[in-house]
């Protein structure tokens, strides 16, 4: 095609550097200028209500970089460069801040539309040929599209027996499913390691596929055999290349993205009417499903309405083959795997109360037991469970005891744990039931038995306040308390108790015979200590949080203590910091970055 067919008058879009900044980000937009004036090749081309841009920067390499935009705003972007995938790479932000500052730099190529329609079938074919031998990869583009003619011209799908002779599928669906897997770029395990640079097989290709399964599915009346037969057909085929993929690299964790739509229209189908062959045909592509690629409690969940609409017939028929899985699996793990799929898929049918907690105790799974206890009537073993595995949160278990009108033996149990995250559910359980004198003393006695410097208690402490109806009382008696303790360190607690109630001069007593309160507090909170005391108090501290920084040697130490004597100049006075900032420079003579730093304060 002749470029004259391509070039226009120049392009009136125009692209506002908000928006385009807004896309890039700051750093990419910093990074890109440099490469703004060497951008080549620009066009713009309309489709539709949206204008793509185009270019080529250069790197190590020339890269292909393109952006899309709509009503002003940056839609999408991509570049071949390495980083450039998610379209937010410095190559990009070149592009976006030439079509800011030079929009009439690119050229205006006809819409997309117009040059396509231009061409008859015979060019077309040459032009996709060509692109072709550029980019191999886009073979799966081209297969995987519906066929305008016969459903077989472009792949006949491999339907087994529930393809009749004689009979044309309503949809090429399968076939096109089929080879988008055939194609699939996964390297054999001679060849994949997870260090090298590979994010697994790109199913970018079947995602609009399996939402098309979806609409034929849906579309498929009652009675349409064709259809009904695509569908199950393209079903297998998705679940058959799963399989595949599944048997190369079992550990694919985005498989499960193809699986579950695919098996959500499966069950869809199998909910509807259907003849006897098909019928059967689709619960065996069910069983082989779930023989295969498992059933894992998340899809379950979701897909457990639509298994209770099977006839119950498929329903028993499904439970009883995964039960005969599950007997037949040997490992431990295997076998709770498929005990928790019986478990899931049992409980939509009449089971006994032993039958049920018998499955439950098959699965290992500690919560689906708990739930099966309480259902059998048993909470006693239900919480003498819950003593066995501490792992378990209460809070996680106690919407089962609620359900099952059991909550009181949860909330005795709960009394004699001794575990923290026991009584945290106890104070939050008894306070959202109004008993506030209850919750009271679970929290008053969590602080008499925590060390003071745990570090749970400054919640606990946050949660008595809360409940209590006399606060200074309880607080005069949880400082009295500490004071009396002798099994660890108790004074940085009490004063930064006493700072949060604006005590600081009480604090101050606590230490009164304390040679080193710096080195028992620590720099932070005897610098906040020191900030809130009278001046004549404070003094000392201040000169000693200073002195402390600098015997840490380093700049960063004596910028703190520069800062420190600087924050502390409108509560001890002027004089006083430039005196206590000689006085530093007296004792440490040699500390050049020290005097540095404390001119550049302002106190010398």
């Amino acid at each position: 095609m002749p470029h004259s067919r391509y070039a226009g008058q120049v392009t009136g879009f125009i692209l506002q550097k908000a928006a385009a900044l807004s896309y890039a980000g700051e750093r990419e937009w910093r990074k890109g200028q440099p490469y703004v004036s060497s951008l080549t090749g620009l066009n713009v081309q309309p489709d539709g209500a949206a204008i793509t841009l185009r270019g080529s920067a250069y790197g190590q390499e020339r890269y292909s970089v393109s952006a899309t935009l709509e009503r002003g705003q940056v839609q999408q972007a991509a570049c071949s460069c390495p980083v450039g995938g998610d379209g937010r790479c410095k190559h990009v932000a070149a592009l976006l801040a030439r079509a800011v500052t030079s929009p009439a730099d690119f050229r205006e190529l006809p819409p997309l539309d117009a040059a396509l329609d231009a061409l008859d079938a015979p060019a077309l074919r040459a032009v996709i040929r060509r692109m072709l031998s550029r980019e191999p990869d886009l073979l799966s583009v081209l297969l995987t599209q519906p066929s305008q003619s016969s459903p077989q011209s472009i792949a006949q799908p491999n339907t087994g027996p529930v393809q009749p002779d004689g009979a044309d599928p309503a949809s090429d669906l399968p076939g096109r499913i089929r080879v988008a897997f055939d194609l699939m770029d996964f390297p054999d395990e001679d060849h994949w390691h997870w260090e090298n640079d590979w994010d697994g097989p790109d199913f970018s290709e079947l995602t609009p596929m399996l939402e098309e399964l979806q609409e034929l599915v849906a579309a498929a009346p009652t009675g349409d055999l064709a259809a009904q037969r695509s569908a199950l057909a393209a079903i297998q085929a998705t679940l058959d290349g799963c399989h595949d993929l599944n048997t190369q690299q079992p550990d694919l964790d985005d498989l499960s993205t193809l699986i579950e739509p695919a098996r959500t229209a499966l069950l869809s189908l199998l909910a509807r009417p259907l003849p006897a062959e098909l019928q059967s045909a689709a619960l065996d592509t069910l069983h082989a499903s779930v023989a295969h690629l498992g059933w894992p409690d998340h899809e379950i969940d979701g897909q457990l309405d639509l298994f209770t609409e099977l006839p119950a017939e498929d329903r028993a028929r499904t439970v009883a083959f995964v039960r005969g899985l599950h007997d037949s699996e040997t490992g431990e793990y295997a076998r709770q795997r498929r005990a928790r799929t019986l478990y899931a898929l049992a409980s939509t049918g009449d089971l006994s109360a032993s039958e049920n907690l018998a499955l439950a105790r098959a699965t290992g799974d500690l919560f689906m037991i708990t739930a099966a206890l309480l259902d059998s009537g048993q909470p006693e073993e239900a919480t003498a469970l819950l003593g066995e595995h501490p792992e378990l949160s209460l809070s996680v278990v106690a919407g089962l005891f609620q359900d099952s009108g059991a909550l009181a033996h949860l909330e005795a149990f709960a009394r004699t744990r001794p575990d923290p995250w026991a009584r945290r559910w106890l104070f939050t359980h008894l306070y959202e039931q109004y008993r506030r004198a209850e919750a009271h003393a679970v929290a008053r006695d969590a602080l008499t038995q925590l060390p003071p410097a745990h570090a749970d208690t400054p919640f606990w402490i946050t949660q008595l306040k809360t409940v209590s109806s006399d606060w200074p009382a309880d607080r005069e008696t949880l400082i009295t308390h500490w004071t009396a303790r002798r099994d660890g360190p108790h004074l940085p607690p009490l004063v930064r108790l006493l700072l949060r109630e604006h005590q600081p001069e009480r604090a101050a007593q606590l230490l009164h015979d304390v040679p080193d309160p710096v080195g028992v507090l620590g720099l932070d909170l005897a610098r906040q200590l020191a900030m809130q005391l009278p001046a004549e108090q404070a003094v000392a501290l201040i000169i000693q949080v200073a002195a402390a920084h600098v015997a840490g040697r380093s700049r960063a130490h004596y910028q703190s203590a520069a800062r420190t004597l600087r924050d502390a100049a409108p509560i001890i006075g002027r004089a006083e910091a430039q005196s206590a900032a000689r006085l530093l420079t007296e004792e440490y003579p040699t500390l050049r970055a020290l005097k540095e730093e404390l001119q550049a304060a302002g106190l010398l």
